[in-house]
């Protein structure tokens, strides 16, 4: 490793060393320009732009002295290329996207990775604010693979980012559009990926307005079309239900369909147990980790991380987990009786609430398993398996407004008290840390490290509980 380093430092000073230079490149415009003297070797070693330019007659020669002149990049930026000192701690995140196209047309290519994922470590608050016209950045350049993949997976397992009433993905160009329609870990129900695409195909077709769909002419769907020409084949069809396709589908939109997939969609649903021939490529269906109505993939992988006790949170679609639903207050009941019938003896519990009116979800994990007491009253003071004692049980909250890094998690600071069971109430953390009876519940920090929220009562608009089940053991 010493020689390492002071091999590195020999190789610094010999850029730093302008005196044998036989380079001349002038970066920047009129009173911008500036000049930098460097080394034929160097450049050839690092770049493959410069390895077939200085190999060329591209570059002008004055006195043995090649001459280089690059108006498009400015010499801040191609001083950080030239010494390949990257840092952003005095830079915005803007100054890195110029660095990081100033790095792929000079075919810095190395470079272009470390900036790109520098980008992901340091400016991940940013690259989330400027979303759109990075992504537009991005998908026109063959060499930002890391960052554009690491931004379209954000997008897919948080849908709502471009997706909703803000409309902000109508601004989308086709090529990403196409990008995220491939992909198998868009986390939205197929039916919703198609009402949006058909938005976004009239918003781009500028003279069609949706609500006038009866009174179109032949040529408004052929326009349409058009538009929606490459993505139709990317619909997950055989996802949706058949009233819905029916009703939001073929009935509304058969003109635009391929002739093959309305065949399709006729056999498909008339025809039990045909397989779909279109597209050719026949998509595999989307991976959805958890079947919830309350939170997402990511969730459900950073759940899966504090199970583990992990630093660095799970990859959503890398998870050792699976989550298996056991209730469903909409489907199942709120009823305290109903959460015992369904989730009582099941070791690895994850309880979900979506609180009413409000935007915020609590929830809590139980490594040990619920059921039925004695007692109903958690102040007695005589002993019972009313409590169940781990360390490993936590309370947490998310706002499904905020970005998923604005979470709250609390361990059990009492593990004596870190789980009640009680025939009278549904899933109960600590001592009153957070409580559900029928769709009722209440939260105050008594047995848990931390507090949650600060509704100390609440109703549950929906609630959710899953059995943690690791993969691979039965």
């Amino acid at each position: 490793m010493e020689y390492l380093q002071e091999l590195s430092n020999d190789f610094g000073r010999l850029i730093d060393d302008k005196d044998e230079s036989n380079v001349i490149i002038k970066v920047g415009e009129e009173i911008n320009m500036k000049e930098f003297k460097a080394h034929t070797l160097i450049l050839r070693s690092r770049s493959s732009y410069f390895r077939t330019a200085l190999s060329s007659n591209w570059a002008k020669k004055e006195n043995d002295i090649y001459i280089f002149k690059k108006p498009n990049i400015s010499p801040d930026v191609f001083e950080i290329i030239l010494s390949g000192k990257v840092s952003l701690e005095n830079n915005h995140g803007s100054k890195a996207i110029e660095l990081l196209i100033a790095s792929d047309e000079l075919e810095f290519f190395n470079l272009c990775k470390h900036v790109q994922k520098v980008l992901i470590e340091k400016e991940s608050e940013w690259l989330l604010q400027n979303l759109l016209p990075i992504l537009k950045i991005l998908s026109n350049h063959q060499t930002f693979t890391i960052l554009f993949d690491y931004l379209l997976k954000i997008i897919c397992s948080n849908p709502q980012l471009i997706f909703g009433n803000h409309n902000k993905f109508l601004e989308l160009d086709e090529n990403i559009m196409i990008q995220l329609l491939k992909r198998d870990d868009l986390e939205m129900e197929e039916i919703d990926i198609w009402n949006y695409l058909i938005k976004w195909g009239i918003y781009k077709t500028n003279h069609l307005k949706e609500e006038n769909l009866t009174n179109w002419i032949k040529q408004d769907f052929k326009d349409l079309e058009k538009v929606l020409h490459n993505c139709i084949p990317l619909i997950r069809f055989f996802q949706i239900s058949s009233t819905e396709l029916y009703d939001k589908v073929r009935k509304p939109y058969k003109k635009i369909l391929p002739k093959e997939l309305n065949e399709d969609i006729i056999k498909y649903f008339m025809k039990p147990g045909s397989k779909p021939t279109f597209p050719k490529g026949i998509f595999s269906n989307r991976i959805k980790i958890i079947n919830s109505n309350i939170i997402k993939s990511t969730h459900a992988a950073l759940i899966s991380s504090w199970v583990d006790n992990k630093e660095k949170n799970y990859d959503f679609n890398k998870i050792p987990h699976e989550f298996q639903l056991l209730l469903r207050g909409s489907k199942d009941g709120f009823d305290s009786s109903i959460f015992h019938t369904n989730c009582d003896y099941k070791i690895g519990t994850v309880v979900l609430i979506k609180l009413k009116e409000s935007q915020e979800i609590l929830g809590g994990y139980n490594p040990c398993s619920w059921q039925r007491s004695y007692l109903d009253d958690p102040w007695t003071n005589r002993p019972s398996l009313d409590y169940q004692n781990t360390t490993k049980s936590f309370i947490f909250s998310f706002n499904v407004k905020d970005d998923i890094g604005n979470f709250k998690l609390s361990r059990i600071n009492y593990p004596s008290n870190a789980i009640y069971c009680s025939n009278s109430n549904g899933p109960c953390f600590g001592c009153g840390d957070l409580w559900m009876t029928g769709n009722f519940g209440s939260s105050k920090k008594t047995s848990y490290k931390e507090s949650i929220t600060e509704s100390s009562n609440f109703f549950a608009d929906e609630y959710e509980v899953f059995q943690l089940i690791r993969k691979g053991i039965n």
